[in-house]
C-alpha cells in the first residue's frame, strides 16, 4: 500500500499526532518569525517546508551547519525511504527526539512508544526509515488525511526524476542537549548548528536560535527562487492554559475566554479536515460528463465562458463587500 500526499497544515499535523495517540503537543502556522518569540514559553521546535533542489543535496556537507554522525542515542533520526511522507517523517523525527527532553509534557501513546522501543537498538537511520515505511499503523493514519482521488496518475510522474519545481520537502529544527539540531530525512545524519547554543536552557534563547536558523534557510530558499512556510510545534494550548490557571497566572475569566478561543480554532480545523477527506472531484467529473454529453462543442465552450464570468462577478462582489 502506498503513502499518499497530505497537505502542510497545522490542523492536519495536530490531528495526525493525536490519531497516533500522542498528547501534549500541537502545531501552529507561522506567518512571521517574530511569532516564535511570542511562543517561546511553549515552543518545542519548528518544521520548515521548502522547494526541493537536488543540487543542495549533492555536496559532502550541508550548506549550513555540520553533519553529526556521532549524535546522542536520545536523538531519534530516520531517513526518508519512501515518497509522499516527508511531512510525517519530519513530525516523527521531531516528536521521538522531543519526548526524552520533555517527558512530563509529551506522551507518545502506545503506537509510537512501541515503535520507539522497537527501533531503539537501530543505529542505522535508513533502517529506522524503513521501519516507518513498513508500519501499517503509521501509514494508515497518514493516509487518512489524503482525500480520495478519482484520477490515476502515471507512476512515472511520481518518480524522483520529476522536475524539482514540483517537489517540496520538510526539515525540522529542535534543541537537544542545549544545541540546535536540524533533522532532514534526506540527509545522511542530523545537522548540528554548533554556534546556536543555549547552555542555560533559556526558552527565549531557544526561540531566538530557531529564528536565526530559519532566517538563514529562508535566505537560501529566496536565493533559489523558492517558496517556503513554517509550522511551529509547541505545547498543547489546553494543557498550558490549565497550568497557568493552576499557578494563578491567569484569572478564571481569562482562562475560560482563551479556552473558548482554542476550542473554536480546533472546531474549524475539524471541519476543514472533514472537507479535505470528502473530495468531490468524482461528483464534479460525472456531472461535467452528463452536461457535456448533451451539448455540441460550441455550446459547451459558451457554457464555460458564462461560468467563468459568473465566478469573476462573485469574486468582485465579495471583495467589494469587504
Amino acid at each position: 500500500m502506498s503513502w499518499n500526499t497530505i497537505e502542510s497544515d497545522a490542523g492536519i499535523f495536530t490531528q495526525l499526532v493525536k490519531d497516533l495517540g500522542v498528547s501534549g503537543v500541537q502545531f501552529a502556522e507561522i506567518s512571521m518569525l517574530d511569532t516564535l518569540q511570542e511562543l517561546s514559553e511553549v515552543l518545542y521546535g519548528a518544521i520548515f517546508l521548502f522547494k526541493y533542489n537536488a543540487a543542495d543535496y549533492s555536496g559532502e556537507a550541508p550548506a549550513q551547519g555540520q553533519y553529526n554522525y556521532d549524535y546522542p542515542n536520545s536523538l531519534f533520526f530516520a531517513n526518508q525511504t519512501i515518497q509522499n511522507a516527508c511531512g510525517t517523517l519530519a513530525v516523527l523525527n521531531t516528536l521521538l527526539s522531543l519526548v526524552k527532553e520533555h517527558p512530563s509534557e509529551i506522551t507518545l501513546g502506545s503506537t509510537l512508544s512501541d515503535f520507539l522501543e522497537f527501533t531503539s537498538a537501530f543505529r542505522d537511520s535508513e533502517l529506522r526509515g524503513e521501519s516507518i515505511s513498513n508500519s501499517d499503523q503509521i501509514r494508515n493514519v497518514h493516509n487518512s488525511f489524503s482525500s480520495p482521488d478519482p484520477f490515476v496518475l502515471d507512476e512515472k510522474q511520481q518518480s524522483p526524476d520529476r522536475p524539482s519545481a514540483d517537489v517540496f520537502h520538510f526539515t525540522s529544527f529542535i534543541e537537544h542537549e542545549g544545541v540546535l539540531y536540524e533533522l532532514d530525512g534526506l540527509r545522511p545524519a542530523p545537522i548540528i548548528h554548533r554556534e546556536l547554543v543555549n547552555e542555560s536552557g533559556n526558552k527565549a534563547q531557544f526561540a531566538e536560535n530557531v529564528t536565526i536558523a530559519l532566517q538563514r534557510r529562508m535566505q537560501l530558499a529566496l536565493d533559489s527562487d523558492g517558496k517556503f512556510s513554517v509550522i511551529a510545534i509547541h505545547r498543547d494550548t489546553m494543557d498550558y492554559l490549565k497550568s497557568l490557571k493552576d499557578e494563578g497566572a491567569i484569572t478564571d475569566y481569562e482562562y475560560e475566554l482563551r479556552q473558548a478561543q482554542e476550542l473554536d480554532k480546533r472546531e474549524s480545523w475539524s471541519k476543514e479536515i472533514s472537507l479535505r477527506r470528502q473530495n468531490l472531484h468524482g461528483l464534479v467529473f460525472e456531472l461535467a460528463k452528463q452536461v457535456a454529453g448533451s451539448m455540441s462543442d460550441e455550446e459547451f465552450s459558451a457554457q464555460i465562458t458564462r461560468a467563468q464570468k459568473a465566478t469573476q462577478d462573485r469574486i468582485q462582489r465579495y471583495h467589494g463587500g469587504l
